[in-house]
């Protein structure tokens, strides 16, 4: 358990697979939080990013996945150098917000708690197809 830092390749390969699962998006937020979200060393490796695009994307996502208009606050991006993934968080009206992102692969996840049920939503994305391009651009 949080342990992603110490082969951080590895971890990162496993977490791309299955983000790639055809329905159960929840492995991958379940690898997240249990492989990189506590683990210091990995959150230290991480930089600051602003990424206004991946920003305006999360807000469509939240909004898709609550049936309305949702805004974004609070966010912030983090970026592990040389791997080109970006993690982080924000609010969405009291919500909590998690994400990850693969800027090679051009693919996402987010998850929202609460969500509409009261669990949590989790929503895969990609950058590319929306406005405003790959975060890397901003």
């Amino acid at each position: 358990m949080n342990t992603a830092s110490q082969n951080l390749a590895h971890h990162l390969v496993q977490l791309q697979k299955k983000l790639q699962h055809d329905t159960d998006y929840e492995l991958a937020l379940s690898y997240f939080l249990e492989e990189f979200a506590g683990d210091k060393q990995f959150i230290d490796r991480c930089q600051p990013k602003e990424s206004l695009s991946l920003l305006s994307l999360l807000g469509r996502v939240a909004a898709r996945a609550m049936g309305r208009p949702m805004k974004i606050e609070h966010f912030q991006a983090l970026h592990l150098p040389g791997f080109g993934f970006l993690h982080g968080s924000a609010r969405a009206e009291g919500r909590v917000v998690l994400f990850f992102y693969f800027e090679a692969m051009d693919a996402g996840l987010m998850a929202l708690t609460p969500g509409l049920k009261g669990g949590t939503e989790v929503a895969r994305f990609r950058l590319e197809s929306s406005p405003g391009g790959n975060p890397s651009n901003n």
